[in-house]
């Protein structure tokens, strides 16, 4: 190598003006390229992120944000490298980062260090562009649900139960261990005795294990490993404690790790075992590690989302409502659901806020079915009339007992309870109930009234046009997204990457439906 070349740095030449003329006319007018560059410099991008640091990275913050939004745009969910392939051959992407080809980590690092925690943000600010610049009717917000499989390897979940009951054994093992010890100090005349506790904690044990290793340390006594090696009775005890005290920390850390759950996954502690989907034909309801993805919708556009490791609908409701109301200010008039969003508490939260029952119940579509043989004994054929009686199949009332009232959901519930004194002598008890001191009904009638109130609502054409819009928009845009894109398992571990994750696949999407939306608007006006 030359003497002059030793303390020299290579440097690779490049322009120093943009290229974007370059490629100006070689991508369409109506490309969604340039729609998105329009919505990102119409967007406010500064007030949530800072991008003055970008320089040092050696790219324009700017650029690299319409790059991911264009990449999720048009592919549903793009990987960091497919972003560095995308810089290099698409012209589209060439044109906007003005020739530069960032590498997959300048990706990860914008991604990961400058979007992570700002991206709710600006997905409410691209929502708010989108309803400044489109036609969206946000009174009304279609709601749904659905279940993303976790980025989580197999055979790493952990159950709370199965933990429960090893816990439970540990204790009786640990409960011996210790009498045991005892008896041989005992024997051996040492002075020594451990107390048996009803709960054993981990620095209970540690101190066990320090107690007996100074005792061997007294006696001289040293640790012995390997074949044909006799190990002392001490350090047999002591080896018993130190397997303990790894397996109660190990179970106190999945109780902290679970926080309610019934399971996690090790591989991703965020996400809970739920029933999915894996095919139409077999292997249904298989139990995978995932996320409760809550989305909802305003005219194809999606406005909210909520992730939760709740299996079921109905606890996201409410959560997901302060959230919307927190991101815009104000609650939508109607938010039509299925079956899975019907409660007493979602009732109520509507009522306090104003907004209309469109929420089905579970036995909403069972009470709109003819009264047969079959359906007539159900609890919910048997609803107080307008004189407060309920009267059985048989014709005989129920006779009211007392009123009692649960406070367990957020909102108090008035349970008034009926008891039918006639079952034992009525010819129809085997097919009506099995209690011996006859059939007992827990009504609750503001809980009634409320459903009512939905089927009512439901029973118009308005109510009729809008489950049919649900059915369209919300479960639309999961089959938008599942389908269409391929994009039914994430590739971010943890609720913050998931979250943001999913924010960016929701800005795409709506990108998409801004851009077709304005293509058809200006076509319209063409023709």
């Amino acid at each position: 190598m030359s003497k002059y070349l030793i303390n020299s740095n290579a440097i690779q030449p490049s322009f120093q003006f943009p290229l974007s003329f370059v490629y100006e006319d070689s991508i369409a007018k109506d490309d969604i390229s340039r729609t998105v560059k329009e919505v990102v410099e119409g967007v406010n991008i500064f007030k949530f992120v800072d991008l003055s640091h970008r320089n040092s990275y050696g790219y324009d913050g700017m650029k690299m944000l319409e790059c991911v939004l264009l990449a999720f745009a048009l592919k549903g969910y793009s990987s960091v490298r497919e972003l560095e392939d995308l810089c290099k051959y698409d012209i589209r992407f060439q044109f906007i980062m003005d020739g530069q080809t960032p590498s997959h980590m300048a990706f990860h690092r914008f991604i990961h260090d400058d979007l992570l925690m700002p991206v709710e943000n600006l997905f409410i600010e691209f929502n708010k562009y989108f309803e400044s610049h489109d036609d969206i009717d946000t009174d009304v917000l279609y709601i749904d649900g659905t279940k993303f499989e976790a980025n989580a390897n197999k055979m790493t979940f952990v159950w709370m139960k199965a933990t429960k009951k090893f816990r439970e054994k540990r204790w009786q093992k640990i409960t011996e261990r210790i009498s045991s010890f005892n008896r041989y100090c005992q024997d051996e005349s040492i002075p020594l005795r451990l107390s048996i506790l009803k709960e054993f904690s981990f620095e209970y044990l540690d101190k066990i294990t320090k107690i007996i290793e100074d005792l061997m340390k007294q006696k001289n006594i040293e640790r012995k490993s390997g074949k044909g090696q006799r190990k002392h009775q001490l350090q047999r005890f002591l080896e018993g404690f130190e397997e303990d005290v790894e397996k109660i920390l190990r179970y106190a850390t999945y109780y902290t790790i679970a926080d309610g759950r019934n399971s996690f996954s090790k591989t991703d502690r965020d996400a809970t075992f739920m029933h999915m989907k894996y095919d139409y034909y077999n292997h249904t309801h298989v139990f995978k590690p995932g996320y409760n993805v809550q989305m909802g919708s305003s005219d194809g556009y999606i406005r909210h989302v909520y992730i939760s490791s709740d299996a079921n609908d109905v606890n996201t409701y409410i959560p997901f409502m302060e959230g919307y109301h927190l991101a815009y200010g104000k609650h939508p008039g109607k938010t039509p659901a299925d079956a899975g969003y019907g409660s007493y508490d979602n009732y109520s939260y509507c009522k306090e806020n104003g907004i209309e029952l469109y929420m089905k119940y579970s036995s909403y579509k069972k009470e709109q079915e003819k009264i047969s043989d079959k359906n007539r004994f159900k609890s919910y054929r048997m609803h107080p009339d307008k004189n407060g009686q309920i009267v059985c199949p048989q014709g005989k009332e129920f006779i009211f007992e007392k009123e009692t009232i649960d406070t367990n959901g957020r909102y108090e519930k008035t349970i008034r309870h009926y008891r039918n004194e006639h079952c034992m002598v009525c010819p129809l008890r085997s097919r009506c109930t099995k209690a011996r001191n006859g059939r007992m009904l827990k009504i609750n009638e503001k809980l009634i009234r409320y459903q009512k109130e939905v089927s009512v609502n439901l029973s118009t054409e308005e109510g009729k046009e809008l489950m049919k819009q649900r059915s369209v928009q919300a479960e639309g845009i999961f089959g938008q997204i599942k389908q269409d894109k391929k994009y039914a398992r994430l590739c971010r571990r943890g609720k913050l990457g998931v979250k943001m994750e999913l924010l960016l696949v929701s800005i795409g999407h709506n990108l998409r439906r801004y851009h077709v939306r304005r293509k058809l608007s200006q076509n319209a006006l063409l023709a």
